[in-house]
């Protein structure tokens, strides 16, 4: 069988000789497209609708489907094992007790995904295969695809700069006087238009900036007001995820002054990245960044890693003591208040080398803040 040379193959099998596991399933979204390539609309509309891939420490990856979607992972699957089950007529975890049984894995060590796995599921495979021992395998999966393999870079690349582009046009578009909606919309329209697809965007404007991820509705862009966007869709099966933030006419000085201290914390806690640097470490280093500028620090993170999912591991917080290393993806996403409250904030991806931080966003001139006008 030819396999997907996008997957990171090397670090999944490490991680399961690591917790002895005999076969690793994933449910998951970001897990099943992963290691199928099949990325099923189901998913995000009917999650309890499983799919799961089946990766075993010997011999071939294997997808169990709902017979509704056999069609769909066929065709975009390198996986040439497909089991189905009939929805409401046999259960997933049936389909994949009888695949384990065939494939001598009944009394093995199966390994689920904790995190995202209903307790009913897990029950039932447990009394399917009563010799069985299920232990978490959330762990596998997440570090595995930490590390990205010179397509995953290339495909999260493309994503960055087209979702960048979506911004910088739909900014460039703007003036006084339009609502928030009619930006938001500029913004999915240039997502989509580049092959997005669950795109979304966070925009607000003025107070609206306060509000952690506010929905853009129908008030205007007002002169004197700033504008903050965070913004993302799912590219091949790939994230982006950026901020930007804008001003609705000059920026008076306390806004330049915030924005240009905002943009030097993200540049100084870019500059500090390394292979073998501790999350927490990339952490404390943003949170110094901001504090020596002036800034109250409340956020619980600076950042994360993404791919096929958004939120991955290592997230950059203070208790995650998981180490960088060559090829993650990281989202840089320094952010503060002014003196109204309203929110600065500059999100960026970083494609982490050996040789240091590169940054993955750079369609935008961000060295001073964005003018509306």
């Amino acid at each position: 069988m030819n396999r997907s040379d996008r997957i990171n193959w090397a670090g999944l099998y490490a991680g399961m000789d690591a917790a002895e596991l005999d076969v690793i399933l994933g449910a998951r979204i970001e897990n099943f497209f992963y290691i199928t390539d099949c990325y099923l609309m189901s998913h995000i509309m009917l999650p309890d609708r499983l799919g799961i891939a089946l990766v075993p420490r010997a011999g071939d990856p294997a997808a169990i489907v709902c017979e509704a979607e056999v069609l769909q992972t066929r065709q975009d699957s390198w996986i040439e094992d497909i089991r189905t089950y009939v929805e409401f007529s046999k259960t997933p975890m049936q389909a994949i007790a009888e695949w384990l049984i065939e494939r001598g894995l009944a009394a093995g060590r199966i390994g689920i995904e904790t995190l995202f796995l209903a307790a009913g599921y897990a029950e039932e495979l447990a009394g399917l295969l009563p010799e069985a021992t299920i232990l978490p395998a959330d762990g596998v999966f997440q570090r595995a695809r930490a590390i990205k393999t010179p397509r995953e870079i290339e495909l999260m690349r493309y994503a960055a700069e087209a979702t960048e582009r979506a911004i910088l046009a739909a900014f460039s578009a703007a003036k006084p006087g339009d609502t928030e909606k009619s930006v938001s919309d500029r913004i999915f329209e240039g997502l989509i238009a580049a092959g997005a697809t669950s795109p979304w965007v966070v925009l607000g404007s003025g107070d609206n900036t306060s509000i952690n991820h506010p929905y853009a509705g129908p008030k205007k862009l007002t002169a004197g007001e700033t504008l903050r966007v965070d913004v993302g869709g799912c590219f091949a099966g790939y994230n982006s995820d950026i901020g930007r933030t804008a001003v609705i006419g000059e920026p008076n000085a306390e806004q330049a002054s915030v924005y240009e201290r905002v943009l030097a914390a993200g540049k100084e806690t870019i500059a500090a990245l390394r292979p073998g640097m501790r999350a927490c470490d990339v952490y404390a280093a943003g949170k110094r960044a901001l504090e020596s500028r002036g800034f109250h620090v409340s956020i619980q993170a600076i950042g994360h890693s993404f791919g096929t999912g958004l939120h991955d591991y290592p997230m950059l917080r203070a208790d995650e003591t998981g180490l960088l290393e060559p090829n993650m993806i990281l989202a840089i996403e320094p952010a503060a208040r002014d003196s109204r409250g309203w929110i600065y904030h500059i999100e960026d991806t970083i494609h982490l080398t050996e040789a240091g931080p590169v940054a993955l966003t750079t369609v935008m001139d961000k060295e001073s803040i964005f003018v509306i006008e």
